[in-house]
């Protein structure tokens, strides 16, 4: 805004006095003056010149005054409760405040230059412009409801005031949103229907309070919960107010008061009463404004109580039952989640949670059971699929639960525990995980079956899974055409070391003897022990030729290797049997030509080779890579 300010000083004004005069000399008759006049002329145009000047003076120091309280009225404008905008005499916005651009969902600069009769809608834009037309011809302030339709967004009630400025100002518009106080309306009128129904249909704990008096009228089924006579139906609402239990009444004044106020028009709460008797009652109070005064004061509320003693003790009880499950939950052993339908964990027990902290992992509530299993248990991905199909067949409604055969092992070979799913039978087809931690059970049973498939004294293979995995390599190499060798080796004058030593040094002995043929084998080789100081080495994937190197090279390596055992050297050999496979009917046929040629390689001397095979005996192909390839 351009504000006019009074010349700055004396020269101006006489400058603007002389351009004004010269108009007026046209029209003045000249007249002579003799000197005396003319000096108290010059007088009084000295006399008036400083009256300006001190007029001057006080206009510019108002003039400043003006232009602050100007800017402060800018700044109550923009934070005013009240949606202001200055249109010009074409309708388009030129200012507005900060509520208005929020009632208009935009910005402020985007809003400048649109006309406002296009956010009214439709049916209503004649209505406006015959209102804006009404202010303008007849210079008063006019006033009606309007609906604002912005994009996207639901229609807007506001009360629209419109007074005409200027035309270079155009009309000053107030926008007041009204959506809350029609909705709040709208439930009022469903409230007092409800309440018309409602007290035609229950005709007890009915209050009816006149604000300003304090008097209440209560019905009889109200004067029955308080414990006081039917007779006495007139009361003061302090009186009732002693009836609320301390702990409560502040917060029902508190609602009470809103209503009263005009912050709100009705409220709801749950609280307690101490009736005559001293017996506690819960109650729910409903109340609401029927009639306010111009102000908005609360002139007359009405409401009612409901007896919900029952309804509050079945929800303690329903606590008390639900803290007594979760004790029961959180006391069982074994680790107990649950899923909703997607697999999510919804709940877990006391024993999950120990389980997951002694582990190292962070809470699993919240996260996908699927992914606890992959991420925290490090359980592989084919463990993983095999669950998840099994809850897929569950959620499906195919199986009724889903049971892991074999204990699942974490990746890192330390724990082991099982899974156990069931259905839960409830419309949120919710399911139950149940872990048990067989780790010290597994481990058991792993160095049992150490124990049962590893010779404990020699640490070769015992007989019976050296003869199990021998049977299997058999089969493989019937089935590729592949060959194999056995060798069946027993120690020279064995019993002599037992008798000349002792049996101690002799166990030391096939140790030793055990150590020293696996640093010649290869990985794929196996050395079982059949009995007493007698093995058996397979040689999977070798040629007669290659079994024969080796077994020379075993004969070579004891013959090389004494054992040294309490300073004393023992000296041993080893003679060996080989046996070649061709049309045997199993393998223990091939281990009983190995002994056979194991015998006569004792009578001709010990420690040496003998074969059961000739050179007539069918080979296979040349191809196949000997001992050592």
């Amino acid at each position: 805004m351009v504000y006019r300010k009074n010349p700055p000083g004396f020269d101006v004004l006489r400058q603007l006095a002389t351009v004004r005069l010269s108009g007026r000399r046209g029209d003045l008759a000249e007249a002579a003056l003799d000197l005396q006049q003319v000096q108290h002329l010059l007088e009084e145009l000295e006399i008036h010149q400083i009256e300006l000047e001190l007029q001057n003076e006080h206009l510019n120091t108002a003039r400043v005054q003006l232009e602050q309280v100007l800017n402060q009225s800018n700044e109550l404008y923009d934070f005013a409760p009240v949606g202001s905008v200055l249109i010009d005499a074409d309708g388009g916005i030129t200012k507005l405040n900060l509520v208005a651009a929020q009632l208009l969902a935009s910005e402020r600069a985007q809003l400048v230059g649109n006309r406002l009769g296009m956010y009214v809608v439709a049916a209503q834009r004649a209505q406006f412009n015959a209102m804006l037309a009404h202010a303008r011809d007849e210079q008063e302030v006019q006033a009606a409801e309007f609906a604002l339709q912005i994009d996207g967004l639901e229609l807007l009630p506001v009360q629209v005031k419109a007074v005409w400025i200027g035309p270079e100002v155009g009309w000053l518009i107030a926008l007041v949103d009204v959506s809350e106080s029609r909705h709040m309306e709208e439930q009022l009128r469903a409230s007092e229907e409800r309440l018309t129904l409602a007290l035609k249909a229950v005709g007890d704990a009915v209050w009816d309070w006149q604000v300003s008096s304090g008097e209440v009228l209560i019905s009889e089924g109200y004067a029955q919960l308080i414990g006081t006579s039917a007779t006495v139906l007139s009361m003061q609402c302090s009186d009732l107010m002693g009836y609320v239990m301390p702990d409560d009444k502040e917060q029902l004044m508190l609602l009470m008061q809103d209503c009263i106020v005009g912050k709100s028009d009705s409220y709801r709460m749950e609280h307690r009463l101490q009736s005559s008797d001293g017996s506690v009652k819960w109650v729910l109070a409903r109340g609401a404004v029927v009639l306010r005064s111009a102000a908005g004061r609360a002139l007359h509320m009405v409401g009612t109580l409901v007896d919900i003693s029952q309804k509050k003790q079945i929800e303690a009880d329903l606590v008390t039952a639900a803290q007594f499950q979760r004790a029961i939950f959180d006391s069982i052993s074994a680790q107990i989640a649950v899923l909703d339908q997607d697999g999510m964990v919804l709940y877990t027990n006391a024993a999950w949670r120990s389980y997951m902290s002694k582990l190292g992992f962070e809470e699993s509530v919240g996260q996908n059971y699927l992914q606890v299993l992959s991420h925290f248990f490090a359980v592989d991905s084919p463990t993983v699929a095999v669950v998840a199909a099994g809850m897929a067949a569950i959620a499906a409604g195919e199986a009724p639960g889903f049971y892991a055969q074999e204990p699942i092992c974490c990746v890192c070979g330390r724990w082991w525990f099982t899974v156990k799913i069931t259905s839960v039978q409830d419309p949120a087809r919710r399911m139950v995980v149940t872990h048990e931690d067989v780790s010290v059970l597994k481990r058991a049973e792993l160095a049992s079956q150490t124990l049962a498939n590893v010779d404990n004294l020699t640490g070769a293979m015992s007989r019976q899974h050296f003869m199990s995995l021998a049977d299997q390599e058999l089969v493989r190499s019937r089935r590729y055409q592949l060959p194999l060798v056995v060798l069946m080796l027993d120690l020279d004058h064995f019993k002599n070391v037992n008798d000349s030593y002792g049996h101690p040094t002799g166990d030391v002995v096939l140790k030793r003897f055990v150590q020293t043929v696996k640093g010649v084998l290869r990985e794929s080789d196996l050395i079982g022990r059949i009995g007493g100081e007698e093995f058996a080495v397979l040689l999977p994937n070798t040629t007669p030729e290659g079994g024969c190197a080796l077994a020379n090279r075993i004969i070579d390596a004891v013959r090389a290797n004494p054992v040294v055992f309490e300073q004393q050297t023992i000296a041993y050999t080893v003679s060996i049997g080989a046996s070649y496979l061709t049309q045997q009917s199993s393998f223990g046929v091939m281990l009983a030509e190995s002994d056979a040629a194991l015998y006569r390689a004792k009578k001709s001397g010990r420690d040496r080779l003998e074969v059961s095979w000739d050179d007539s005996t069918p080979r296979p192909d040349d191809s196949i890579r000997t001992l050592s390839d």
